[in-house]
Order: structure tokens, then sequence, then C-alpha cells
């Protein structure tokens, strides 16, 4: 699913603003994560925005699924956080 024109750019755009919404969720990690998990996210954030460079360099739709594994890492991290290693607030 190789493209090119304008609705790949608003593909992008969109992926990337999603991207940084959830990297704020990553860092306000901190609140309820210890610091070393807080930096193991941080970590593969970066490494989920160089794949999605990556994807915009190949030119695909895919790009939009990055914000989206970034999203689900992010909540089961925390998830199983809270219910099997008791972090809180």
């Amino acid at each position: 699913m190789t493209r090119t024109g304008p609705w790949f750019a608003l593909a992008v755009v969109v992926a990337a603003l999603a991207h940084l919404v959830v990297g704020f969720y990553y860092l306000a990690s901190g609140l309820m994560a210890p610091l070393w998990v807080v930096v193991l996210l941080a970590v593969w954030w970066v490494l989920l925005t160089l794949v999605g460079v990556w994807l915009v360099r190949c030119r695909t739709y895919l790009v939009l699924l990055v914000p989206v594994a970034a999203a689900a890492t992010w909540f089961g991290v925390m998830a199983f956080g809270s219910s099997v290693l008791g972090w809180r607030p």
C-alpha cells in the first residue's frame, strides 16, 4: 500500500500528532510508574518514532499504526503495573 499525494501527507500529519499525544502520556507515566519504567517507555517511544520515519520514507499508510501500537503498549504496561505490580498514583 504505497501512496503519494495529499491524502498521504494528511495521514503523516495525523500519525505524527497522535504519536506526540501518546508521547505526553509516556512522560506522564512518571506519576504512577517507577523511573526505570518511564525510561524504558521513553526509549520504546523513540524507537517507534524511528519506525514511523522509516514507514514515511517507504511511503506507506502503515505509519498510522505507529501511534496505535504506542498507545496499546502504554496501556498494557500501565495496566500490568497497576494490577500486578501494585503501582499507584
